[in-house]
């Protein structure tokens, strides 16, 4: 049985703006005191999730996002402890 990924910000790892990386608007996060420059969260959308890292927030609050290589579970280690547990 496999577990469902919970997605922390919805990015469409497909789109870059003119920084050359993914980005997401900060208030569409189910919850936004998760995402913090410099931190591992898990972003995607549908099928396609990745673990990434949070480059920046803008004033305008769009998030930028660096993701990893490789499947959330095999960058699990990256996330919070608890949160690694669950995936």
């Amino acid at each position: 049985m496999t577990t469902a990924i919970q997605v922390d910000l919805s990015v469409d790892l497909n789109t870059m703006d003119e920084t050359g990386l993914p980005w997401a608007f900060l208030d569409e996060a189910p919850d936004p005191s998760l995402i913090v420059a410099g931190h591992h969260i898990v972003v995607g959308s549908g099928a396609a999730t990745a673990v990434a890292i949070v480059v920046d927030i803008t004033g305008e609050g769009i998030v930028h996002v660096q993701p990893m290589r490789g499947s959330v579970a095999s960058n699990a280690h990256l996330l919070d402890v608890d949160r690694a547990s669950s995936v």
